[in-house]
């Protein structure tokens, strides 16, 4: 009781603060204008901002505003207080006459409203309070006639009278009884309703302007009640639908066709129930199903577009649950697994259409867990894995349709670690390669994210890679982070003699770049610093003479000296 008088108390607090809020004289900036170009050449807007020794600079509209149109034609009058509409706004026609008159306590309508025609005359009067319409509403036609009254009470309108819109303005509702016809220019009848005290009762319809039944259904006490019928242009039923007290209830049908159905199924007071089928446009079973209380539920089927299941699931309660099985087009079968409280668990299993096995792993709580296996269309072992609550963990191996091993490594939480190899299709090395797992500063666009960290797995440490033709080394060196470091050394076929000997620092070429050829003579021996040449630069001919003789500074060259015509 002491909360509700409080709340009582504040709301009438609010009310009479709203009340005497004024608009103070110096409160308001110099008159400012706003306009609809970059030229400043059409008027949009003209008031002052509210100004105060705390807030001395703002945009917030406070006062008399007007609002003009890209012609200059006043369009609005409006009242703020500190940017929300507080007071009288009115609208007007291009020819002067007031539109619409209504009145704001802070951007909500309250006390009395009205509309006018550009000749002056009312059209519509009401009240608002506290943002919504109460009472007696007046509507009116052009000539000033009256059209209808409408009683607004516990956000309820009741229709207490109605007039016809014709020359005659027949009253057709009178004290909330009767009926309201609304018809098409050439006399056919558009739209037919029923009201009983106020509020529509009974049937209720809906024409097309040929005559044609477009809406047929029924009203109760203001709310859509029993069957509803729609219908498509040419008259052929398109959808029916049960009502009660504006809530689906009952059947549910949408037709493709005169004979054809396309979704089949029952409403309990706004919630799908029991069984539901949908179908394709051309005919066949699309999907079906059972409902409880709106959600998903028991078996569902769902179909290819040539009728043939495409997989069977189970739910509970909008939950996936049991075994999930699903189908090839051919009917041979696919998937199959189980879920339990909407994740996947136990055994998963996943064929190619000839039925041989391509997958197979467990799933805990909707996490892969345990051994997995991919397999070749041929039947063999394609990969072999390990997970460990969803991550890759422990030894990953990859083989050839023939049975050859190709790639075998170790997974740590999901990133590769230690050494990884991998082999040509005859089973010969063709790569060794080193990775380690780090923890470090988020990045975005170069800049360093506070506080985030991530996780990433580099190639870290020694490389081999070896030669297709002959599977000696091609290749040595070492990485840091992802990154070259320290002396790389190409080598000709054999994996004696180098072709390049470089050193590397973080990626870049860093240090002597020596390149010889295949008989181990030194071709040239370049300086590299930060990725860019600096420092000599020499060439030599085939026996190993100085041929060619340049300084680098940061890229560029500064000098040199050529012999015999030698231009590298």
């Amino acid at each position: 009781m002491r909360l509700l008088s409080l709340f009582i108390l504040l709301i009438f607090a609010a009310d009479f603060l709203a009340q005497e809020l004024k608009v103070l004289k110096e409160n308001l900036s110099p008159k400012v204008r706003t306009y609809w170009d970059a030229q400043n050449k059409h008027l949009q807007g003209y008031g002052a901002y509210f100004t105060s020794s705390a807030s001395p600079q703002t945009t917030e509209k406070h006062g008399k505003w007007l609002f003009y149109d890209y012609d200059g034609q006043l369009e609005e009058e409006a009242n703020y207080y500190r940017n929300r509409l507080h007071g009288k706004r009115t609208f007007f026609y291009p020819n002067k006459q007031v539109k619409q008159e209504a009145f704001f306590k802070f951007n909500v309508p309250d006390s009395t409203y009205k509309e006018f025609g550009s000749d002056g005359k009312l059209l519509v009067s009401g009240q608002f309070e506290l943002g919504s319409p109460v009472g007696l509403w007046n509507y009116y036609y052009a000539d000033g006639h009256p059209k209808s009254i409408e009683k607004v009470q516990n956000d309820t309108v009741y229709l207490k009278a109605f007039w016809q819109a014709d020359s005659t303005h027949l009253q057709t509702v009178k004290d909330g009884n009767g009926q309201i016809i609304s018809y098409y220019i050439d006399g056919v009848v558009k739209e037919f309703y029923t009201f009983q005290n106020g509020l529509k009762t009974g049937p209720f319809e809906e024409r097309t302007a040929n005559g044609v039944l477009s809406i047929g259904g029924a009203f109760k006490n203001g709310k859509k009640d029993g069957l509803w019928e729609f219908y498509r242009f040419d008259g052929v039923l398109e959808k029916k639908v049960g009502y009660e007290t504006d809530s689906l209830n009952g059947i549910y049908m949408v037709m493709a066709n005169e004979k054809d159905t396309l979704t089949y199924g029952n409403y309990l007071m706004g919630k799908k129930q029991g069984y539901w089928k949908w179908f394709t446009p051309e005919g066949t079973l699309d999907m079906d199903g059972f409902f409880e209380k709106g959600l998903q539920d028991s078996v569902w089927h769902y179909y290819f577009t040539n009728g043939q299941l495409s997989y069977r699931a189970q739910y509970n309660a909008d939950l996936r649950t049991g075994d999930w099985t699903y189908f090839y087009p051919n009917n041979a079968l696919y998937r199959t697994g189980s879920y339990r409280n909407d994740l996947r668990t136990g055994l998963w299993q996943t064929w190619y259409e000839d039925s041989t096995l391509l997958m197979k792993g467990s799933y805990v709580a909707g996490k892969e867990e345990g051994e997995w296996f991919n397999y070749w269309e041929n039947g063999r072992l394609k990969d072999k894995t390990t997970f460990v609550d969803g991550k890759l963990n422990g030894n990953w191996e990859s083989y050839s349709p023939e049975g050859v091993l190709l790639t075998q490594g170790v997974y740590k939480n999901g990133y590769k670690t230690s050494e990884w190899l991998s082999y040509y299709s005859n089973g010969r090395l063709k790569e060794k390669q080193h990775y380690k797992i780090f923890t470090q500063q988020n990045m975005a666009d170069g800049m360093a994210i506070m506080g985030l960290k991530e996780t990433v797995s580099d190639l870290h440490g020694s490389y081999e890679s070896f030669s297709q033709v002959d599977f000696q080394v091609k290749e040595t060196g070492k990485y840091y982070h992802g990154l070259k470091h320290g002396t790389w050394t190409n080598y000709y076929p054999g994996g004696v003699v180098p072709t390049i000997v470089a050193q590397y620092r973080y990626g870049r070429l860093h240090g002597v770049f020596k390149q010889y050829d295949r008989y181990g003579r030194l071709v040239y021996e370049i300086n590299y610093k930060n990725g860019l040449k600096d420092g000599l630069f020499l060439a030599y001919n085939e026996n190993g003479q100085l041929v060619s003789k340049k300084i680098f500074k940061k890229g560029q060259q500064i000098s040199g000296e050529r012999q015999d015509g030698f231009q590298p």
